[in-house]
């Protein structure tokens, strides 16, 4: 199963949007945490300031007791009569909250300046009375948010997807806006690189392909030729003169087939598989290994592919070829579908040789090729317990 992809602008949203989302929940915490701590250090501050003076006056909300035994029975239990001289904070439960100062006294006990804070501390309905302001200021924020990441997205997914618009369009121009983005215009040039080399050794494979079809075309035309005099008057070993007049054929047919590759446009020819088929059988049936192996074409009739009839003899014979090679017994099926050539066999099965023993020479790599150049599918699989099935698709 396919994993699931999403695009470059819906990435960056959902992190820019996670992100924002994330920095306004940490700000609101820090902001919350910083709001108490500021509120304890003010209120310790109040009292200290207060307990520090020469002639300590009377600030609303600070009371003066003299001696622990002075303090309030819900104050004294939370205080040490020996605490260190200091601030702190005092929860006194239903009395209230409390900032204390303590200090030492003349006779060594000790003076405490109790700061009642409990009105002043109704965070909680501050933050309720300011929730409204609160939930629009990070509304706003959210909505910033997105709008920079649409932004950010778009500089950084237009090119992209240009570039992919430009990848899957045959023959268009390479895309000139890269959005100014370092890393898209590096994609760019490695890729206008790319394919720079790869058109250049396939004008390098064209050239070669050309150049020893040609060659090849001289001395097999002479051969052929020569092979039709003799045919005027057979010599007397028909055996070998056979042989002869096959391979010939043969080589004619992959040098055609060389030939096909090196063309730059594709034909618009069609032929008749069936009839391919049957001259197929009657040029390599001597191939056989023995004579018990049964050849059979299965068709409903006439099924006319889009390729050249040389073409098809090329990529077809080749399958044939390796099929009666490697098989030793049974039979070798060929089924002609209205979109589909298949050749099945009983033999040792595609990948199965005994090492050494497979060789598939420059045919089966032909056969690969022509296709591709074609728009063919070529797939093969071995059967079970013995065999392979060879298939070639085409589009209708």
């Amino acid at each position: 199963m396919r994993a699931r992809t999403r695009s470059v602008r819906a990435m960056l949203r959902r992190a820019m949007g996670l992100s924002a989302a994330f920095a306004l929940v940490m700000m609101g915490g820090f902001f919350t945490l910083f709001s108490y701590d500021l509120e304890d250090v003010i209120f310790s501050r109040i009292v200290a300031a207060e307990a520090d003076r020469p002639e300590p006056g009377h600030f609303p909300g600070v009371t003066r007791y003299d001696g622990h035994a002075a303090l309030p029975p819900w104050l004294a239990e939370r205080l040490r009569p020996g605490a260190p001289p200091g601030e702190y904070e005092v929860a006194a439960g239903s009395h209230g909250h409390f900032h204390v100062a303590v200090r030492p006294g003349a006779d060594g006990d000790r003076r405490y300046f109790a700061f009642d804070v409990t009105r002043l501390t109704s965070t909680t309905d501050n933050l309720k009375r300011t929730a409204g302001l609160l939930l629009t200021s990070a509304l706003l924020a959210l909505l910033a948010a997105a709008l920079l990441a649409h932004l950010v997205a778009r500089r950084l997914g237009r090119p992209l997807e240009r570039m992919v618009e430009w990848i899957r369009t045959e023959g268009a121009p390479p895309p000139k806006d890269d959005g100014g983005v370092t890393e898209v215009r590096a994609l760019l040039d490695a890729l206008l690189a790319r394919d720079a080399r790869i058109l250049e050794q396939l004008e390098r494979e064209r050239r070669f392909n050309r150049d020893a079809s040609h060659e090849l075309r001289t001395p097999l035309a002479v051969a052929q030729g020569a092979v039709e005099i003799l045919e005027l008057d057979p010599p007397r070993d028909a055996e070998t003169f056979d042989r002869l007049r096959r391979a010939v054929s043969q080589m004619g047919l992959l040098t055609e087939g060389i030939l096909w590759l090196a063309r730059e446009r594709r034909s618009e020819e069609s032929c008749d598989l069936l009839r391919v088929s049957r001259e197929l059988l009657a040029l390599y049936g001597h191939l056989r290994r023995s004579d018990g192996i049964e050849l059979t074409i299965e068709s409903a009739g006439e099924v006319h592919a889009p390729l050249p009839a040389s073409v098809a003899r090329v990529m077809m014979g080749n399958l044939l070829k390796n099929a009666l090679a490697y098989t030793d017994a049974g039979r070798i099926v060929i089924t002609i579908e209205p979109s589909a050539w298949t050749l099945s066999d009983t033999g040792a099965g595609f990948g199965r040789a005994e090492p050494g023993s497979e060789s598939h020479g420059i045919g089966l790599s032909l056969v690969e090729r022509l296709a591709q150049r074609f728009g063919w599918t070529l797939s093969i699989d071995a059967l079970e317990p013995r065999g392979t099935r060879v298939r070639l698709s085409w589009r209708v």
